[in-house]
């Protein structure tokens, strides 16, 4: 519909009309108006749409005003008429000339009948609106470990992928912004599989702080994150202003937390739920023989959560009733690989979906400590011990992913006691090592996102060149370890990932083949987020 400020309730506005006329005649005859521009054009708030099968519409914040059909009656003459929409002008019949220059559309009144039409439709350019974006001349990572393809073209509309094809197969749209990537390649935004935005709301977490974070986040490549488990009010409003576009941050997914009665005198778990009696909020729930795990689960879905995580003080037999139910009610179950007293292996046959922490898997042998000294580990039992190769034999046939979280052993060994932590390292990829040899899904996760400072990049890419450089991942496994591997970890396997058209637009483009080297994966050209640019 025409712009705002002509639209006066007094005077309904109308607009245009079809090629063929329905019920009245018409003089002269109107014939298909073929070469009039179609698309999508804007101006002052509202979006004029033509097709090409002779409709038009006028929206404004995507409600429909006016709908309408036109017709050609010259070279550059053609006649509107409404027949839909609250400010039509039904039965008005409009007759326009019109003129296009590059990208503007500008119309100049014959006759009109219609006083809101002939005050509105000419008195501004209407600009054509670019609603797809077309990448071409990229050389192509999908994410499926499939070779890269070179010479390829995206088009991406809606915050979707809407078609991926050979340079020059088909023409590209005429609303398409168009961006030669010549030298360039695209692969799938990445994901960070384990991180954590809101332990301490009020402290370390401030909004503003974690919003800087996603944003710097986002920057650096990475389209989603799987938050493991924090103040379920702050990452429920967070996780909205990500999808409304609020804040500029990547996809937030994340999981309500349940663990055993002792573990909620844990001061993180306190922080996350000021105001709450301890083991009482349904995102930090203290769970026993005794407790209706089916209430318990429906009011962590309740809080928003996509997952359920389970932490610590569970035995075998709650951690696979837990399991069962949360399965039951459609939320997978995302846990550490020991939760004490339930061992590895037990908590894998529970049934769990992810499991997080390679180094964990030691527990599968040594003497299970009590479960606040867990990651007090026994460096002596390594990845040859026959039940820690059964471990990873049976996450491999129950198909659970590994969320490894190198990284965080890495930032371990950088304390100023190093000889421990370097150990820990050591032994945490010997892990990760075996499992992948087992043929375990490895997730990239990294228990720690990101640095505060602007201009910081996301600690996946450390994770990354971690796989390829100390477990012996290829670059394009570590790929898809935080790309597709993340996906599923994450829940999103179905709209992030990989590419491929009806996918999410959530791309990152490098200057340099991260196939070749991971490092490269920091040689970021452009990030899109929901089919749009975003800005560095």
């Amino acid at each position: 519909m025409p712009p705002a400020a002509r639209l006066r309730p007094a005077i309904p506005i109308r607009i245009l009309v079809p090629a063929v006329w329905l019920g009245a005649a018409v003089a002269p005859a109107v014939t298909q108006a073929q070469d009039f521009p179609t698309g999508r054009f804007g101006a002052r708030g509202v979006v004029m749409s033509v097709q090409a099968d002779g409709r038009y519409a006028f929206t404004r914040d995507g409600q429909l005003m006016i709908g309408g059909a036109y017709g050609r009656t010259g070279a550059d003459t053609v006649e509107l008429r409404d027949d839909s929409g609250p400010a039509a002008c039904r039965g008005a019949l409009g007759r326009y000339t019109w003129r296009r220059t590059g990208d503007t559309l500008r119309f100049a009144v014959v006759a009109d009948s219609c006083a809101g039409r002939r005050g509105a439709l000419p008195g501004v350019p209407w600009v054509r609106r670019r609603d797809a974006l077309a990448l071409r001349g990229a050389t192509l990572i999908d994410g499926t470990g499939a070779p890269p393809r070179p010479g390829v073209t995206l088009i991406l509309r809606d915050g979707r992928i809407a078609a991926v094809h050979a340079d020059g197969a088909e023409p590209l749209p005429d609303d398409a912004e168009v961006r030669d990537l010549a030298g360039a390649f695209v692969t799938p935004g990445l994901i960070d599989a384990h991180v954590h935005l809101a332990t301490s709301p009020s402290g370390t977490d401030r909004r503003d702080r974690v919003e800087r974070r996603l944003r710097n986040t986002l920057l650096g490549g990475v389209v989603a994150v799987r938050d493991m488990a924090g103040d379920g009010r702050a990452l429920a409003d967070l996780a909205r202003a990500a999808a409304a576009g609020d804040i500029t941050s990547p996809e937030i997914r994340y999981a309500a937390l349940i663990a055993g009665p002792a573990f909620f005198d844990d001061p993180r778990v306190r922080t996350s739920a000021a105001g709450v009696p301890a083991g009482t909020a349904p995102w930090a729930r203290s769970v026993t023989d005794t407790t209706d795990l089916r209430q318990a689960v429906a009011e962590a879905r309740g809080t928003g959560a996509t997952a359920l995580k389970l932490y610590a003080e569970l035995d075998a037999r709650l951690t696979a009733r837990i399991v069962q139910e949360a399965h039951r009610q459609g939320l997978p179950v995302w846990s550490h690989l020991v939760l004490v007293p339930a061992r590895p292996g037990e908590v894998v046959s529970a049934g769990v979906d992810v499991v997080s922490h390679a180094l964990f898997a030691l527990w599968e042998v040594a003497e299970l400590p009590n479960f606040r000294e867990r990651a007090q580990a026994d460096l002596t039992v390594g990845a040859d011990h026959p039940r820690v190769r059964r471990l990873f034999t049976l996450m491999r046939e129950r198909n659970v992913i590994l969320d490894a979280t190198l990284f965080v052993y890495r930032a371990d060994s950088a304390a100023p006691d190093t000889s421990v932590a370097r150990r820990r390292e050591a032994r945490a990829v010997e892990f990760v090592r075996a499992a992948h040899a087992a043929g375990v899904r490895i997730a990239a996760g990294t228990d720690g996102m990101i640095r505060d400072e602007d201009g910081a990049l996301p600690n996946i890419h450390t994770e990354m060149q971690l796989l390829v450089q100390r477990v012996g991942l290829t670059p394009m496994e570590a790929l898809i370890a935080a790309t597709r591997t993340a996906a599923q970890a994450a829940g999103i396997e179905a709209t992030h990932g990989t590419i491929a058209v009806g996918k999410a637009a959530d791309l990152l483009v490098l200057s340099a083949d991260p196939t070749a080297d991971i490092r490269n994966t920091r040689e970021i050209r452009m990030v899109v987020r929901r089919g749009s640019l975003v800005e560095r």
